[in-house]
């Protein structure tokens, strides 16, 4: 972290983070990822720490911290289980995060509230491509809206207290906040990485949208849309670099205990390459990712940075599982080792809310504005 000054109030979270991290997570990351449920208990300690509301002003009970501290909070978890970080990324990103800047004060103080108190949101977006057994419906109604099917991919959607949603309508595109009810069914899916971040499907029987219910629409929908996205891919981007640094500290540490020929096999040239090649990919992330947080923090445009953050540290934590695998031989592939959790994790998040091929195009887009 050279490049990056943090702070002492920053260097103090990070340390108690980094503490919780290992004492309470790293010994059940395993675990919670192959029974594949949501880690009610541990989200629990989370918000009693303050944990689960980091950006969420005092006012509303939350930690009111800036965006490099819930970078570091992101970052530190996910070395331990990037399921938690992920569920994390949804309650601040997708959740709090357009509820403090769009929501009318009576719906932000309500649900910012809950959340605070450790109620867990959902998100859901407006999927680009009509799937045929998958169609979602949204009728006007005097003013309101009612919507009937299938939403794939509804992040924390397992055990969600209530559900922010995006939702095409007959004027564009609307943000609505509603809480979870016996019209909502859940489908969980049985995916390969983030097992334990509640990722599900859900089917809605004719639920209203009440136009007060409505966070943002109209004009400033689109606008609210891409500054939903850009911050969310800070958040993204500090889990994936925890995947990478994990992958990199597991290979460093069995590369040290493991030895063929008579030496440890961190002696060999090609493990070195690799190791270094891990180190140099998620370090250069990382800068983007902490850039783009300094700039959220002060104000500025950081909306290329976030993209190239998030293009990056997903890119190094995919090639650093592959790598880590690749050092841990036969053993990389079972698990006793949890490296292969760390691929797995990767390559979902990867491809969570915008692909790599989403984001090169708005890269370009930020390049040649």
């Amino acid at each position: 972290m050279s490049l990056i000054n943090l702070n002492n109030e920053q260097k103090l979270i990070q340390n108690e983070v980094r503490k919780f991290a290992a004492a309470e997570l790293e010994p059940m990351a395993s675990e919670i990822d192959n029974s594949a449920v949501f880690p009610i208990e541990i989200i629990k300690k989370l918000s009693d720490l303050g944990l689960s509301s980091v950006i969420i002003p005092e006012k509303y009970g939350g930690a009111a911290l800036d965006t490099t501290s819930l970078c570091i909070v992101l970052e530190e978890l996910s070395k331990a289980s990037a399921s938690i970080g992920t569920i994390l990324v949804v309650n601040n990103c997708l959740v709090a995060f357009p509820l403090i800047h769009y929501a009318p004060e009576e719906k932000k103080g309500y649900y910012l509230q809950r959340l605070s108190q450790g109620e867990i949101g959902a998100f859901s977006a407006d999927p680009e491509i009509d799937v045929p057994d998958r169609k979602f419906e949204c009728r006007e109604m005097d003013g309101n809206y009612m919507i009937s099917g299938k939403r794939d991919f509804v992040l924390n959607g397992e055990t969600a207290n209530f559900f922010i949603m995006q939702v095409s309508l007959s004027n564009g595109k609307g943000l609505y906040i509603f809480d979870n009810n016996k019209g909502i069914k859940c489908t969980k899916h049985d995916i390969l990485g983030m097992r334990a971040a509640g990722i599900t499907g859900l089917e809605f029987k004719d639920i209203t949208l009440m136009s007060d219910t409505c966070i943002l629409s109209g004009n400033r929908a689109e606008e609210g849309f891409q500054r939903l996205r850009d911050y969310a891919n800070i958040g993204f981007s500090a889990v994936s670099l925890g995947i990478a640094e994990a992958a990199y500290d597991a290979s460093i540490k069995y590369s040290k205990e493991r030895r063929q020929f008579g030496r440890a096999i961190c002696e060999f040239p090609m493990v070195q390459e690799m190791l270094v090649a891990m180190k140099s990919r998620f370090e250069a992330a990382r800068f983007f990712t902490y850039e783009a947080a300094v700039q959220c923090d002060r104000g500025q445009d950081y909306s290329l940075n976030a993209s190239i953050a998030r293009l990056q540290s997903s890119e190094a934590a995919v090639f650093s599982g592959i790598k880590a695998i690749q050092v841990h031989g036969g053993y990389g592939y079972i698990k006793d080792y949890p490296v292969e959790r760390y691929l797995r994790d990767a390559k979902v998040l990867q491809v969570l809310r915008q692909t790599p091929h989403d984001l090169k195009s708005e890269i370009a887009k930020g390049l040649l504005a």
